[in-house]
């Protein structure tokens, strides 16, 4: 059996048209002309089919790629809205990063915090990953270019958190930013060395920022820190022989004083006891100076460890980018998130911040009246529930919001409202699979076909604001379970 054509969906004028003309190629067979036709096997995809397949794959990813783009903006909102619940908690704290080859900066420029009434409460060496330097560097304005990222994970990077004693209506992060990039003063000096001239004043984030340089400048760096190294190893060997030398010499005065020292305390004891015999005799032997002890002449070859070799596939950001030496949050969304991220203790000390990323969850809508019989079947599972509300509602993106909690719907006057229209929703969490089952067994109005959809569906009725100023938990404050 062979295919000549694939038909799909409901479209009688077209299927009309076919079957007038297999009709018409049926009759000419039949009349003895035969029409030569193109045939698939029943497996083989028709042409139409590769077709219709390939515009359902492109929907498909078409789809997933605005579900992504509706997550990642939906996440984004709800990561400020985070930072903005935290604001108010951490008013006096904020940090600086200094960048690994920078952490000379952070003794350089204490005073400046001492000046201002600023104390170090925190330090921490942080390895710096892509995904860290996101978080910290989050509605900020550092330079995050190749060069400057690649510097900053080439080691550990330092990070102060700071307080400040003396609040009051100071902006901690504008303060911050003002010490630290707009502030001059005289540029830290070597005081080993003598001073030409007047020394300039600068800004520290001009002092300490750098510019990336080309490969061939950074593997002649490389090459003149190990020949450097090489001559510095090459120095303590040389006083490490001259050292093993004296104490060599040292050594063999001290034995042969000894040797002395104990063959004149000999011929004492030979006088003493009166035995001349012996004592010519130790005095005819010749005096024997010679000791065990080498002196070296030269120390053992080491193998040489700072053997440098280029690898071809080593990457080299391109020349000419900045790279600061540190960064302090310009404002207190990216100060609260960065802090945050850098030091959680310090922050869960003043605030405990909402979940960054909620867990798979569902929406779950049920009439009006079984709101009780949902809430009774809902508290061993409270941890569950990440949201609640009543809502007047024929869907998840028809609704309009009534009451935060049970309690809070029966104080209110319901004698205008239609209870048919009411409904009681639940953004549920679904890592575990009991909570939402015992919902379900209640014959619920709306459940969210996956956590896909439901993440969706909780979005349009739940906004990441919502039951910020009122306690959405009430209905289980006293229920006695965890």
């Amino acid at each position: 059996m062979k295919v000549t054509k694939c038909f799909r969906g409901v479209d009688m004028v077209r299927f009309g048209a076919i079957a007038k003309r297999e009709i018409q190629l049926y009759q000419q067979e039949q009349n003895g002309f035969e029409e030569e036709r193109q045939l698939y096997e029943l497996d083989e995809p028709t042409p139409d089919e590769l077709e219709w397949m390939a515009d359902r794959q492109r929907e498909k990813q078409e789809e997933a790629v605005s579900t992504t783009s509706r997550r990642i903006a939906r996440q984004a909102v709800r990561k400020r809205h985070r930072a903005e619940l935290m604001v108010p908690h951490l008013t006096d704290l904020n940090f600086v990063l200094y960048w690994p080859h920078c952490l000379h900066a952070h003794p350089e420029l204490y005073e400046r915090w001492d000046f201002n009434n600023i104390v170090m409460v925190g330090r921490e060496l942080i390895d710096i990953t892509d995904e860290v330097a996101a978080d910290i560097f989050y509605e900020g304005d550092a330079p995050l270019n190749e060069a400057s990222l690649h510097k900053l994970q080439s080691g550990p990077a330092l990070a102060l958190c700071l307080r400040l004693l003396n609040v009051q209506s100071t902006d901690f992060a504008a303060l911050t930013r003002k010490i630290l990039y707009e502030d001059v003063a005289v540029a830290p000096h070597d005081e080993t060395k003598p001073i030409e001239g007047d020394l300039p004043l600068i800004t520290a984030y001009d002092y300490y920022k750098t510019y990336s340089v080309s490969r061939e400048e950074i593997l002649q760096q490389r090459h003149e820190e190990t020949n450097r190294m090489r001559e510095e190893l090459k120095e303590k060997r040389i006083r490490r022989l001259s050292e093993m030398r004296r104490l060599a010499f040292q050594a063999i005065e001290e034995a042969v004083l000894a040797k002395r020292t104990e063959r004149e305390q000999h011929k004492l004891e030979l006088l003493k006891s009166g035995n001349l015999e012996a004592l010519q005799k130790l005095e005819d032997r010749p005096v024997d100076d010679e000791v065990d002890i080498v002196v070296p002449k030269e120390l053992e070859d080491e193998e040489d460890c700072l053997s440098v070799e280029d690898d071809p596939d080593e990457y080299f950001p391109p020349p000419g980018l900045l790279i600061p030496g540190f960064y302090a949050p310009p404002n207190e969304i990216a100060k609260v998130n960065g802090l945050a991220m850098l030091f959680p203790k310090l922050v869960r000390e003043r605030v405990i911040p909402q979940a960054e990323c909620l867990p798979p969850h569902v929406l779950v809508m049920l009439e009006i009246t079984k709101r009780q019989k949902a809430l009774e079947t809902i508290t061993p599972y409270k941890n569950a529930v990440i949201h609640m509300g009543i809502f007047k509602a024929t869907g998840p993106y028809h609704s309009v919001h009534i009451a935060y909690t049970v309690k809070q719907f029966e104080t209110l006057d319901k004698v205008s409202w239609n209870l048919d229209d009411l409904k009681i929703a639940f953004m549920l969490s679904v890592e575990r699979d009991v909570p939402l089952l015992q919902l379900v067994d209640l014959n619920p109005f709306y459940v969210s076909r996956d956590a896909f959809i439901g993440e969706e569906e909780c979005a349009a009725m739940f906004p990441v604001d919502y039951s910020d100023d009122y306690d959405g938990f009430e209905d289980f404050a006293n229920d006695g379970t965890s």
